[in-house]
């Protein structure tokens, strides 16, 4: 018998061993028993890694009939553990699937009926049970899980059915795959001569070992065209693709243009897709039968058989940073696996991050550019409206948060037949409610944060933990019946306004919260391009790269958001955000404009967006960051120590400020309680360390963490390069 040391997907860096006849190598999928279940693991090496006695160790119960994982995704696993401070097991969970059932099934259990409807004469049975027999009436065999959501029948109920001789159960193998995909590539692009210059220098990439590339170009400038030139390329030499978006909503018209282009619809991995689906994919991705996925940040961690071509599109993007469990930065990560696959990745963006463009300088990326839209599109003016002088009226439309000039550019544009987008960052009708006469607000009971209201579910609704609760119809503290007073606007109530100013107008919010799945967001962006909608509101949904040819007016209700945060990335994020939302004015043959409404018309920021000047920006971001030592040109990693008891977090993290490192190059700031002090009922407390930029701050944390013994109660979460400092 061999002793193998198993990974498996649990909280640990540490491999269990286990004892089989078998002759295993590393990445063979196995399935082990763990306590009183039983999971899928992976063989990490060869020989006992515990000093236990050899007869206690446990057996592999069996081999998982599913390809091994190469030695580049298990080279990936251990590096983005590494980079990440992340246990081993955590980064395996995200390859194998959060949930136990992602991975496809070798085998499934279906249940029938032993006996016939017709047969059930004289039988006294529960509607639950009558409900069960109507759905597999005819033969029909079913798994648990599909009888319970057809019928709404309890898992007890089915049971007992067993049990009482209705129903029988049996053990299915099966041999479910998804066919290879077929792929057109006879169909070619009319690529502008700017555009085909820069497919030539990302086509001669592909086979040609690791590069990272910036695909830098204007909004409209067509870079998705450029670089499905690539994408063509890696799947001319029978490679497989991953492109990698940062919302769910980008993927409808992408997925058009794909299948317009190469004839097949690619895989897709997100949130939203389902087990059964997740599990096809993960099995048809592990035997080189996708040869396209595009996807959220997790698709990242599939098991490719042989990656040809990573795209990251949106790279800017801050969703591509996720911020629970492992943490870890989806670009950066894509950049990674690509150098452990030898193979290019793509970083395509109209407004790079500063840490790619201080990469380009270095030579650690190449950079291709792209200046002019596609077509004859050119683009959008931007001005500035002073809401100082420019001020929302009051009106028979209620409160107004749209300036005089604003409403009567977007009266012009509906007489016009053209389409307009009103931009506002946040979600719900208004951030808080206000109680006129005690000046009550209501908050969150799990976070120091306030409820937003949200009128079109008539909930109140927290922004970081997801509580709700109805909103009430008087004041919880003093009993007012008509004090309760929205106080600021969301996108709802926005769209209250534009309702009540131009009832003719044909609108539609998207925001996350309404537009809640695939389907819907789907849908939203499908009417829009079919001219269905005239004014569409929306949170930053609608900055993730849509094109609307006959869209020409953007408003954004308050590009001050964000500007007055003492985050390291607010201004870029700001920069970016409203680029990005600016960009899908005149994308079609009409000259498109931008109104940013402001109490701030000078910033610096909102000067460099209506001078469509990224340079000057960027200079300015580089110039304050450098002199701080801030990234790109330092280091910094963040410690949040959390606790459900105040005390036990606050005594962690002084305890671990007074151990923690600081000399010439290294420099901590804390502990001090984080701004949002209490989330998801824990209570928060930050660490920064800040190094130079040569330091390896991996390596000075877990020192750190190692001369510090944590109470059970405690959890210290690292953060490396964090975007979020709430």
């Amino acid at each position: 018998m061999a002793v193998y040391g198993v990974l498996l997907p649990l909280p640990f860096d540490d491999v269990f061993d286990y004892t089989t006849e078998e002759e295993l190598v590393p990445g063979q999928l196995v399935e082990v028993p763990f306590g009183r279940e039983e999971l899928v693991g992976v063989v990490w090496k060869k020989g006992q890694s515990a000093d236990i006695d050899p007869k206690k160790i446990k057996q592999i119960k069996s081999v998982v009939q599913l390809p091994r994982l190469t030695a580049e995704m298990t080279a990936f696993i251990r590096k983005t553990a590494e980079y990440n401070l992340a246990p081993l097991g955590m980064v395996l969970k995200m390859v194998l699937g959060m949930k136990s059932n992602q991975l496809p099934k070798q085998k499934v259990t279906l249940y029938g009926l032993k006996i016939k409807n017709e047969n059930l004469d004289g039988i006294r049975i529960t509607e639950a049970r009558k409900a069960v027999f109507d759905f597999l009436d005819g033969g029909l065999e079913a798994e648990k899980e599909e009888i319970i959501s057809a019928t709404g029948a309890s898992s007890g109920i089915i049971t007992a059915m067993i049990k009482s001789g209705f129903l029988y159960k049996k053990d299915v193998l099966i041999n479910e795959e998804a066919e290879e995909q077929k792929v057109n590539l006879n169909k070619t692009a009319a690529l502008t001569e700017e555009q085909q210059a820069a497919a030539d220098i990302l086509v001669r990439k592909v086979g040609s070992g690791f590069s990272a590339t910036l695909l830098d170009g204007v909004t409209g400038s067509g870079k998705t065209e450029v670089y499905f030139e690539a994408v063509a390329e890696a799947l001319a030499q029978n490679k497989q693709v991953l492109v990698l978006v940062p919302e769910i909503s980008l993927t409808s018209q992408w997925l058009r243009r794909f299948e317009l282009r190469f004839g097949v619809t690619p895989f897709i991995w997100h949130s939203e897709v389902g087990v059964k689906d997740k599990a096809k994919t993960w099995k048809a991705v592990a035997l080189n039968k996708a040869k396209v996925v595009v996807g959220a940040r997790s698709a990242l961690f599939l098991p490719f058989a042989d990656l040809g071509i990573i795209v990251v599109d949106e790279s800017h993007d801050h969703s591509f940073k996720q911020e629970s469990l492992v943490t870890y930065q989806g670009r950066d990560m894509a950049v990674l696996r690509a150098h452990l696959e030898k193979i290019p990745v793509i970083l395509s963006t109209a407004t790079p991050d500063l840490e790619t463009i201080v990469n380009v300088e270095e030579g650690k990326y190449d950079c291709v550019k792209l200046t002019k839209r596609f077509a004859k599109a050119v683009l959008p003016e931007i001005k500035i409206l002073d809401l100082k002088k420019d001020k929302p009226q009051k009106g028979p439309w209620g409160v107004s948060f749209l300036a005089p000039t604003l409403v009567d550019e977007l009266a012009a544009n509906l007489k016009r037949g053209e389409q307009s987008m009103l931009f506002l960052n946040r979600r719900g009708y208004a951030p808080l409610l206000i109680c006129r006469d005690c000046g009550h607000r209501i908050q969150c009971p799990h976070c120091t944060a306030w409820l937003a209201e949200h009128r079109i579910t008539g909930e109140l609704i927290c922004h970081h933990c997801g509580f709700k609760m109805f909103t009430p119809k008087r004041c919880p503290e003093c009993g007012s019946e008509d004090g309760l007073t929205a106080c600021g606007p969301g996108v709802e109530r926005i769209a209250e306004e534009v309702r009540n100013r131009f009832p003719e107008a044909r609108t539609a919010i998207l925001s996350s919260d309404i537009t809640t799945n695939y389907k819907q967001i789907s849908d939203v962006i499908h009417r829009t391009a079919n001219k269905e909608i005239d004014i569409l509101i929306g949170t930053q949904i609608l900055a993730k790269g849509h094109n609307f040819p006959d869209l020409t007016l953007v408003g954004v209700v308050d590009a001050d958001l964000g500007l007055m945060g003492t985050d390291l990335r607010a201004g870029e994020q700001t920069f970016q955000l409203l680029a990005q939302v600016s960009g899908r004015a005149g994308r079609g043959e009409k000259k498109g404009v931008v109104y940013l409404q402001t109490l701030y018309p000078d910033h610096p920021v909102l000067q460099a967006v209506i001078e469509h000047n990224r340079e000057a920006f960027i200079e300015i971001e580089k110039s304050s960051r450098r002199l701080l030592h801030m990234p790109p040109y330092g280091k910094l990693a963040a410690l949040i120590i959390s606790s459900a008891n105040q005390q036990a977090a606050e005594a962690a993290a002084y305890y671990l400020g007074k151990c923690a490192p600081n000399t010439e190059l290294i420099e901590t700031l804390g502990p001090a309680p984080a701004p949002m002090n209490l989330l998801r009922g824990r209570y928060r407390y930050r660490l920064l360390l800040k190094t130079a930029k040569n330091v390896n701050i991996q390596e000075v944390l877990k020192k750190w963490l190692n001369m510090v013994k944590i109470k059970s109660n405690v959890r210290v979460d690292v953060d490396i390069n964090p975007y979020s400092f709430m």
